[in-house]
């Protein structure tokens, strides 16, 4: 058994694709509330006379904020696809991996190196 207590724990590749797929559905959460917010704001262009704007920054027409919000959704949705599509990725690469028999046995032995009292280190 080693004597480094700074030596690393591997993490478990099957907690990893784990914590993968609730990061998915995360994003896969998210891209629905970008969609169905971007949505909203595709039914306000439809009636720009209800709208007006601030005068706290630069001058726009309220078609141009809506627009603006629109689009920034737009592009946030896209590249929460792109993302969601890397992690599938991560996932289904991540389902394929797991520790050695020898792997799985050293982590087991550094867990319980270090559970043990600092008294019984030293001894």
């Amino acid at each position: 058994m080693s004597d480094n207590h700074n030596e690393p724990i591997l993490p478990i590749p099957s907690e990893l694709y784990t914590e993968i797929g609730k990061v998915e559905d995360r994003v896969r959460e998210l891209r629905r509330d970008v969609r169905r917010l971007r949505n909203r704001y595709a039914e306000l262009r439809q009636s720009p006379q209800s709208l007006r704007v601030d005068n706290l920054g630069k001058p726009m027409e309220p078609r141009e904020a809506v627009e603006a919000a629109y689009q920034a959704l737009d592009a946030a949705e896209f590249n929460l696809d792109d993302t969601s599509e890397a992690i599938g990725w991560a996932h289904g690469a991540g389902s394929r991996l797991s520790l050695t028999d020898a792997a799985a046995e050293h982590r087991e032995q550094l867990l319980a190196q270090r559970q043990r009292s600092p008294i019984e280190r030293t001894r």
